[in-house]
């Protein structure tokens, strides 16, 4: 069926065929985009009729839409991990947010396309793709530097742009980088916008067209943006040649079964993405509509075969390419989640979609006929045990299929890390047996169904919200009802810890910090953040020693060497020097490692590199008044008068009334031979402090 948003073009109909199309000889640009957090339902050219996508509409006419696209798991980093290395989350370890970065094992597909010749570049617009993750490995270009102050205001999973500021990075790095420098090169370029993302907030005009429907702004706002880098390779002629693959990473719930955001189940709200392919010219094939489930597993064999490359990483894939004769059509969709497990102790659940049955392994397993049930209501496992049955068999067998295993310890099994945060948890046995033997069953676990404990989860994210509104009372008397029915649950005495770090009130963040340490040992989060809890408190030792078992545990984790700097930073200068750099390093577009590694170096005198520190913190958002002051000093002191004056008049733009930065700015008017306005400026210094008024009359008349 070809919905309404598609008025003309010629396609197939809706069928199950593929077809092989030939190699083409000149390889193509290729643009893959990721809008986080869409629900297939809430586009436009799947048949939702309250909102308007004309961009991805348009990509839809151009292209072929998979009508049942499923993602392999509803949280964005293990999902977009899937997407790029085409492996399935249990076999490349990422199922969560809780583990260490992508295994060295494993390839991206952009690692293919650089060593094809391409150029490569990426921006994401969320923390949650930070770079020390491991999905920057292949990219020439990686942009994943957010505003300082939004790691100031923000919890670091809420850390985020908007999609117009991601868009205009991406058409700079085409302009500036690709054009310019390598045009001889085709390019691969990740574009991934996360405005769909809780909370939801469009810009205007649009919060006001969508005010009932807020996360459909959301869509229509990325929507919109995304229309300029759209228009921008039709205004350079790229577009009609180019490869453009668009999908979410997973949906959102909605309410659905009573989640309001998504990774806590695996229903059809949070797994059924939009999927959309606009081949090359000249790939043989037509636009059309395909009825059959996908994985986004197959998004980058997919990306390979249309680009007419051959590449080592193929046999990384665990799924046949979207298009061409290798494609399975009969291939169940595998989902999962390990949210509720990693986080809360609960049954993992996973699943998987045939062309008519959803099948979810959970404790009290569940069915549903995607036909006649599409709202998933109607739960048939009592009713159709051999479906079930089957189903179940075919989930077992496809998670014995090379299970993640990591290379660096050279064992067979999970790594002694991991088992030992499971072990503290108390649930070994069960995480182990789905690993080596293959298990997928949730009754076999012995562990709670996460439907019995709806509440807990979702106290837990109206916590959240309410410390991200700044009312702590709230979300921390949410979190002790959590505590007292659960009073194993690590993450809530994190979250307590957290929040009273936000508060300054250090004693009470160590000791919920030292709480969640001593349910989830190995917790890097955790340590990071006691240790800086312990540094405010005066106990440099402690400190010291939480941050090294944060590094043991992830060697690329900056925020933590950025940690270990500041505890340095006095006892131990060179220490917190290399432990800026090694920061630096990992992440160079990480603003307050600069803004504090340029005030070290100011204060050692050393001004000329402080100058360079501060100029990239500023760059990165960091425009505090007083910041501009220290880059004028810094400036002053090594000859650059001109750009002195400059910087003390930014600070002065902020904060008219800095009395420092206006005496400041006279002694460089003054060194500059303009005397009246060095005076001028003496004379304010002086009205704004009476200290600097010994300077002022130092000005002949």
């Amino acid at each position: 069926m070809v919905v309404s948003c598609i008025s003309s073009g010629t396609f197939a109909s809706t069928q199950t065929k593929r077809t092989a199309s030939p190699v083409r000889r000149t390889a193509p640009n290729v643009l893959l985009i990721t809008i986080d957090t869409v629900r297939a339902d809430h586009v436009g050219c799947y048949g939702y009729s309250k909102i308007k996508t004309p961009t991805l509409d348009s990509l839809a006419h151009d292209g072929i839409v998979f009508e049942r696209a499923i993602s392999q798991v509803p949280l964005t980093w293990p999902s977009h991990t899937a997407i790029l290395t085409g492996t399935y989350p249990f076999q490349n370890g990422v199922q969560d947010f809780t583990g260490q970065p992508l295994d060295p094992q494993f390839r991206s597909v952009a690692q293919a396309f650089k060593k094809n010749g391409y150029a490569t570049g990426a921006v994401v617009s969320a923390f949650v793709l930070d770079r020390s993750f491991g999905l920057a490995r292949g990219f020439d270009f990686y942009d994943d530097a957010f505003s300082a102050e939004t790691f100031l205001q923000k919890d670091l999973g809420l850390v985020d742009r908007k999609a117009g500021e991601s868009v205009s990075h991406a058409i700079h790095w085409l302009t500036t980088k690709w054009q310019k420098q390598t045009p001889r090169r085709p390019f691969f370029l990740w574009l991934h916008l996360y405005d769909p993302h809780s909370p939801y907030d469009p810009p205007e005009p649009l919060h006001t067209e969508y005010h009932d429907h807020l996360y459909d702004g959301e869509i229509a706002y990325a929507d919109h943006e995304l229309g300029r880098l759209i228009s921008w390779l039709k205004g350079n002629q790229l577009y009609h040649a180019s490869l453009i693959v668009f999908l979410s990473d997973h949906g959102e719930s909605l309410g659905d079964h009573g989640e309001k955001e998504h990774g806590f189940f695996i229903y059809n709200s949070t797994a059924h993405i939009p999927l959309i392919v606009k081949p090359p010219d000249g790939s043989g094939f037509r636009s059309s509509r395909v009825s059959v489930p996908v994985e986004t597993t197959s998004v980058a064999p997919t990306l390979l075969r249309l680009a007419g490359l051959r590449d080592e990483i193929e046999k990384q894939f665990t799924s046949a390419p979207l298009l061409g004769k290798t494609a399975n059509d009969d291939y169940p969709a595998y989902s999962e989640t390990f949210y509720p497990f990693s986080f809360f102790g609960w049954s993992p659940l996973h699943a998987l979609e045939t062309s008519r049955y959803h099948y979810i392994d959970a404790p009290q397993a569940e069915l549903y006929d995607e036909i006649a049930d599409p709202g998933e209501n109607n739960n048939l496992a009592s009713q159709q045990p051999a479906i079930v049955a089957v189903l179940k068999e075919k989930l077992r067998v496809r998670l014995k299929n090379n299970p993640f295993a990591t290379q660096a310890k050279g064992g067979g099994g999970l790594d002694e890390d991991v088992l030992k945060k499971l072990r503290a948890l108390g649930y070994f046995g069960y995480r182990s047996a789905v690993y080596r033997s293959g298990s997928t069953s949730g009754l076999d676990s012995g562990l709670p169904d996460p439907k019995e404990r709806l509440w807990e989860f979702n106290a837990t994210l109206d916590a959240s919200e309410a410390f991200g509104e700044q009312d702590f009372q709230k979300g921390e008397s949410l979190l002790n009802q959590v505590r007292e029915k659960d009073p194993q649950q690590y993450i809530i005495p994190f979250m307590l810890g957290e929040a009273a770090l936000r508060q300054r009130l250090w004693e009470r963040a160590a000791s919920d910090l030292q709480d969640c340490l001593r349910l989830n040992p190995n917790f890097d989060q955790a340590m990071t953040s006691l240790a800086r809890a312990l540094y405010q408190k005066g106990d440099v030792p402690g400190a010291v020693s939480w941050v090294n078992n944060a590094l043991k545990l992830n060697p690329e984790n900056y925020r933590a060497w950025y940690e270990l700097a500041l505890i340095n930073s006095k006892a131990d200068k060179v220490a917190a020097i290399n432990a800026f750099q090694k920061s630096i390093s990992i992440q160079p577009n990480f603003a307050m490692s600069r803004r504090d590694f340029g005030m070290l170096l100011f204060h050692q005198e050393n001004y000329s590199e402080a100058a360079v520190q501060l100029e990239q913190a500023i760059r990165l958002g960091m425009h505090a008044p007083t910041f501009y002051n220290f880059l004028g000093i810094a400036y002053s002191r090594t000859n650059r008068l001109q750009l002195a004056v400059a910087s003390y008049q930014e600070a002065l733009k902020l904060d008219p009334g800095l009395a420092e930065a206006h005496l400041n700015l006279a002694y460089a008017y003054q060194r500059l031979k303009k005397f009246t306005s060095a005076k001028a400026e003496y004379k304010t210094a002086c009205h704004l402090d009476e200290k600097y008024c010994k300077f002022a009359g130092q000005l002949e008349q």
